[in-house]
């Protein structure tokens, strides 16, 4: 079933959301994190609905898409199983990767692809296939992991915050810097200029052959 109704949007911080006007406990019959298909004016994504308490959820919207907004806009969605993930029926596996990263070739980062181009890099393949992987949207470190692991790429079990501490970067990984996904390897970055490593809000550590923990 399709929920629809008029939209506006909020902001907390640098988080956007639409409220929902409606108890979707008692609308839908299901609670907790609700996957759902939404449509916000033309754009249309998948995402969880963000629960607020007593049946009022948020749908969570990315940035690029919230400065694109009119102060009101049709919304609609509808609950489906689960979220969309790109790494089923994935040939590779961690046992037999993509490739074995022992070495990197560069390439120039794309402007609105820097996460794509990272996994690109990574998995020594061309940025279209990537492209035709991850989508040509806005990325995210969720999304990034997907791939990574679509191409059997070994990554750390957690991510680091460093807060502004002085860190020791590890031999490879996927860094966000000042709103983009930049890729570290062997003592500098790959597709971007050198960057001060107190700028660095989180990273994900890569394995690298012959430098497994």
């Amino acid at each position: 079933m399709t929920y629809t109704f008029e939209g506006m949007k909020k902001a907390e911080g640098n988080r956007f959301f639409v409220e929902i006007p409606f108890n979707v406990w008692e609308v839908t019959g299901l609670k907790g994190n609700i996957p759902v298909k939404v449509a916000v004016d033309v754009f249309v994504f998948e995402c969880k609905l963000t629960p607020k308490g007593n049946g009022i959820y948020y749908i969570p919207v990315k940035k690029a898409i919230a400065e694109k907004l009119n102060e009101t806009f049709e919304v609609s969605f509808e609950v489906i199983e689960s979220l969309s993930r790109i790494n089923r029926d994935s040939p590779y596996s961690k046992e037999h990767p993509v490739r074995e990263i022992d070495s990197i070739n560069e390439m120039k980062t794309v402007p609105g692809y820097c996460g794509q181009c990272c996994v690109a890099m990574l998995a020594g393949i061309p940025l279209e296939d990537v492209l035709r992987l991850m989508g040509k949207t806005e990325c995210s470190w969720s999304k990034i992991m997907e791939a990574l692991d679509y191409y059997g790429i070994r990554y750390a079990e957690k991510m680091v915050y460093p807060k502004g501490r002085t860190i020791c970067m590890p031999a490879c990984c996927i860094a966000y810097i000042d709103g983009e996904f930049k890729l570290w390897y062997e003592g500098r970055y790959y597709g971007s200029a050198s960057i001060e490593a107190s700028r660095i809000v989180s990273y994900l550590e890569i394995s690298v052959l012959g430098k497994e923990k």
